[in-house]
């Protein structure tokens, strides 16, 4: 019996259509991933989703739509949601701790999502003109800039770092956890993927957060080590696939 694409499912009230695009993004972003853009076929993700190549193109356009909708995916994943992260935290210190678990559960649940962004940053199979803002961040920003001025006013924090430098600390080293696994088992016979290695992982980017933010360092008067501004003398930077449109990944 035929199943009717516009008919919505009870609980989401997202239609069928809308479902098997879900799907094909999912399959696309776990192949992409493991695979590239060069290696990726479309073939395989239409087996797999169960999608004709037909209506691959007639959602996506072509290989490049359905890379760009994978990408957009994998940055969504990575996205934390704010609500998790006591937002309305009285005490600094447990706030970012707060925050940083969070972060760090989303790149451990989604490895998928690290590899291909990750990956697009190096071999850039897309051309600077094809991309886009792929999330938003804004609201992430906001609530670690509070704790910051909040730590900062209690004398918790010391002055001159900004949501961004947390930021890209943070992911630095939990992206470094999945995409330089096999470099550190070949090297040091070190597995930072398994669950005792996880969870020291968890551990060490906490910790380093919070003694990067409390430590006794001179204040040099600056706002922050990073800066989303572009200096009158340097030229233009082309926006990547990180880029949000505002906030942290300005």
């Amino acid at each position: 019996m035929a199943t009717d694409d516009n008919a919505t499912t009870e609980t989401t009230g997202t239609t069928a259509a809308e479902v098997a695009v879900e799907r094909v993004v999912e399959i696309a972003t776990e192949q992409f991933s493991r695979k590239g853009f060069a290696e990726t076929k479309l073939d395989t993700i239409s087996r797999a989703s169960g999608m004709s190549k037909r209506m691959i193109h007639y959602h996506f356009g072509d290989k490049q739509g359905l890379y760009q909708k994978a990408l957009a995916h994998a940055a969504e994943l990575l996205a934390p949601n704010v609500a998790l992260m006591e937002p309305h935290s009285a005490v600094p210190v447990e706030g970012v701790r707060k925050l940083v678990d969070t972060i760090f559960d989303q790149y451990v649940a989604h490895p998928e999502a690290v590899r291909l962004l990750t990956q697009e940053s190096v071999i850039q199979s897309l051309e600077t003109t094809q991309n886009a803002a792929v999330t938003d961040l804004s609201e992430l920003s906001l609530h670690l800039d509070k704790l910051l001025m909040k730590g900062q006013d209690a004398g918790a924090f010391r002055p001159g770092i900004s949501a961004n430098d947390v930021f890209v600390l943070i992911a630095s080293l939990a992206m470094y956890r999945t995409t330089n696994k096999d470099m550190m088992i070949n090297l040091l016979g070190l597995d930072m993927t398994n669950e005792t290695n996880t969870e020291g992982m968890r551990r060490m980017v906490i910790d380093a957060i919070l003694a990067f933010l409390t430590a006794n360092i001179p204040d040099t008067g600056q706002e922050s080590y990073l800066t989303a501004k572009v200096e009158d003398d340097e030229s233009e930077v082309p926006s990547d696939v990180y880029d949000s449109g505002a906030g942290i990944y300005d």
